[in-house]
């Protein structure tokens, strides 16, 4: 069987006194999709609470919920996680764990890097727990989701996953009192 290989294993890890980036292996992520109106219902019976409006992530234990649009969702679960079996039939069942990478920032200067990134308002009092965009980082497409007050998860698409890697790293350079 194949193993799953990480787009970042050629990556040079990132810890400084005040931040540090690395890879967070080891999740699903799965789009669920549909047209019906009971959609929505269906889809919480399976998974708890959903968010109640784009952009925002809610929590359900080992599951993070991402509302990415009017009757769309990922869902971020660990790698046994059987929502995508669960819900196939009832709705529209997108597999996006292979395509994509995600990179997490934290520390008190997070939301510096990112706002040299990216065309977000990563203030503290906008930018909050919960928080998801799609936004854009040089030539790709990515999302940002705060899950603490300096700590973010970045998923990148695994074609881009080092270019991803490299800005956000170049980009956090001045915080690096040693590597």
């Amino acid at each position: 069987m194949l193993e799953r290989r990480s787009a970042l294993a050629s990556a040079k890890p990132y810890v400084s006194a005040a931040l540090k980036i690395a890879e967070r292996p080891g999740f699903t992520l799965t789009q669920f999709a549909g047209l019906d109106g009971d959609f929505e219902n269906k889809l919480s019976a399976v998974i708890g609470t959903l968010p109640d409006k784009v952009a925002r992530a809610q929590v359900n234990g080992e599951r993070t919920i991402f509302r990415i649009g009017p009757a769309q969702f990922w869902i971020v679960g660990p790698e046994t996680d059987d929502a995508a079996s669960r819900l196939a039939g009832l709705c529209a069942v997108t597999p996006l764990s292979s395509s994509r990478v995600r990179i997490a920032l934290e520390g008190a200067p997070a939301r510096a890097v990112l706002a040299r990134l990216m065309p977000v308002d990563f203030d503290a009092a906008v930018f909050t727990l919960g928080n998801a965009a799609l936004t854009g980082l040089h030539h790709t497409p990515v999302t940002v989701h705060c899950t603490g007050a300096d700590a973010f998860d970045i998923y990148a698409m695994r074609t881009f996953a080092l270019d991803v890697w490299d800005a956000v790293t170049d980009a956090a350079r001045e915080f690096a009192a040693s590597r």
